[in-house]
């Protein structure tokens, strides 16, 4: 973790000092639709590490159980403070479309840590990690992300507006 946070708060602090806002991915394996294959745990072992690194935004993988509790994020740190947090409300190995029920009830987890303009709606990973072979096809995808969308509207006419 040392060496990655050597790595990479150089990069944060150039891109947060122009006025972007530097941001993290932690991806747990966007290779495979065998959820027992790929990575799981919490995050909140890695949130001294988000704050050392100086990321402002964390885009993080929240759509399936493997990712644990989104309140476990802001356990015992400062990260709900300032954070934005890309939260992943779709899962782009997966056939089955997100209600979008079920998106907004996941929000709504993390309005309980978070104020709502700091949270920002995102597929867990992109949908095209094999560019001529996607996990999922086109028509899934596009239902995945009308889903998210249609959830975005309904949170900020009950939240933002």
């Amino acid at each position: 973790m040392k060496f990655a946070e050597e790595l990479m708060k150089p990069v944060l602090d150039l891109i947060n000092a122009s006025g972007s806002i530097g941001a993290i991915h932690v991806c747990r394996g966007n290779w495979t639709k065998d959820e027992s294959a790929l990575l799981e745990g919490a995050y909140d072992k890695l949130s001294k590490f988000f704050t050392k690194v100086g990321a402002k935004m964390l885009n993080l993988e929240f759509s399936t159980p493997r990712a644990g509790d989104v309140g476990l994020l802001f356990k015992n740190n400062d990260l709900a403070d300032e954070i934005i947090l890309g939260l992943g409300v779709i899962n782009p190995r997966s056939d089955e479309v997100e209600s979008v029920e079920d998106i907004v009830n996941r929000v709504e987890e993390a309005l309980k840590y978070l104020p709502a303009e700091r949270i920002w709606l995102n597929p867990d990973c992109g949908f095209a990690t094999f560019a001529q072979r996607p996990l999922n096809p086109y028509p899934v995808i596009q239902e995945k992300l009308k889903h998210m969308t249609e959830a975005a509207q309904i949170l900020r006419d009950k939240y933002v507006n």
